[in-house]
């Protein structure tokens, strides 16, 4: 590819002051033995501290193994200034009077170094590789002035980054809204007006459910022998996960007991994490017919009262879930909660087609904000060298 007039393409070697032989490293003890004020630095960045400095100034560091060679969204360079040490992991480069400090920066950034990296387990660029690497070179002025260009756009990048990180917690406040309005019925208030309802009783979770049962103690293998039991790592976000079946071998008797309908509230009764006690989620009809374990209590809605995605929507929402925790905590490390203290939880009970127009509000608005984090947690990881 031919460069503009007025450009070279040099070698790396012809550009920069190269200062590996002042490299000394220390292992972990070594710097254990040594505190100190000032960075280490190896491949991809600072590795600890020491008391003691090798370079002062302005360098560019390149990584000469356990780099990012092979990964083009990672960066193999970064600049250091300051007193500070370097172990024989990165290269250390000055800039010479002909290439600015921050070009040579994003140049080295912007290069594909896999054409001169040797080595299969662990890549390496030597000194002698490293050398011969081509640069285009713009006259000075032209290389501040792409300088100034990318610091820019990688300041609008980290603006960009700083907004995407925001979406998450915003999501998270998002919902525990949504679900705070339909725990207290606000959430379809305009729609019960339209109607002329009357406002929803509250009513004991026992009160709309035929049964709140424990799951089996029974010893579970991954050997897939018997009979497929739901456990704790099946539930995950509100949803049961069967891709980690668990399987045992229970009698007709038991079977019958335990059998999973679609449609059932598996709710977490007992965890280490308060967090996850009283987590629920809906059984599918891909696990209807499984088994659960122990550690769950299966709650069996009356279908003829209460959607089981309305139950399971209002054991999320914020009011039951700090019933839940503040009660579920013990000093033990094992937090709990029983049949009798979920039967007594209280839940708004609107009639089922108000029930319905809420799961719907719920889900399409939740649905929305799901995208869009799924969306910023892609964008967060893109490359900013800056």
């Amino acid at each position: 590819m031919s460069l503009p007039v007025g450009w070279a393409r040099v070698r790396l070697g012809d550009v920069v002051e190269i200062h590996d032989h002042r490299r000394i490293p220390l292992n972990q003890a070594q710097r254990a033995a040594r505190p100190g004020p000032y960075p280490y630095y190896g491949a991809n960045g600072r590795v600890g501290t020491v008391d003691d400095f090798l370079f002062e100034g302005d360098y560019i560091l390149l990584a000469e193994d356990g780099g990012y060679f092979d990964d083009p969204f990672r960066p193999n360079a970064y600049a250091v200034s300051g007193r500070f040490w370097v172990n024989n992991h990165a290269h250390i480069l000055r800039a010479s009077e002909a290439i600015d400090h921050w070009y040579l920066l994003h140049v080295l950034n912007a290069t594909d170094l896999m054409p001169y990296v040797s080595g299969t387990t662990r890549l390496k660029l030597t000194q002698a590789d490293m050398r011969r690497i081509p640069i285009p070179l713009p006259p000075l002025a032209e290389q501040r002035r792409i300088v100034a260009r990318i610091e820019a756009l990688f300041a609008r990048t980290r603006r960009a980054r700083a907004e995407l990180q925001r979406i998450a917690p915003l999501a998270e406040q998002y919902r525990g809204a949504v679900l705070d309005a339909a725990y207290t019925g606000s959430l379809t208030g305009e729609w019960r007006e339209r109607r002329g309802r009357p406002e929803p009783p509250l009513v004991r979770l026992d009160h709309v459910v035929s049964e709140l049962r424990y799951g089996t103690a029974q010893k579970c293998t991954s050997e897939p022998h018997g009979v497929p039991v739901l456990r704790i790592p099946n539930i995950v976000r509100g949803q049961i996960d069967l891709s980690d079946l668990k399987y045992a071998s229970l009698d007709a008797r038991d079977l019958n007991r335990l059998r999973l309908s679609e449609g059932d509230i598996l709710i977490i009764r007992s965890n280490g994490s308060p967090d996850l006690v009283g987590r629920a989620a809906v059984v599918t009809r891909a696990a209807s017919g499984m088994a659960f374990a122990g550690y769950l209590i299966r709650a069996r809605p009356k279908v003829d009262v209460i959607l089981p995605g309305y139950l399971a929507i209002m054991l999320e929402s914020p009011q039951i879930r700090r019933h839940i925790e503040l009660n579920a905590r013990s000093s033990s490390g094992v937090h709990n909660i029983n049949s009798a203290e979920l039967g007594a939880l209280q839940l708004l009970l609107p009639a089922l087609d108000e029930q319905a127009e809420a799961l719907a509000h719920i889900e399409t608005g939740l649905a929305g904000m799901a995208r869009l984090t799924s969306e910023a947690a892609r964008g967060r990881p893109l490359r900013n060298a800056g």
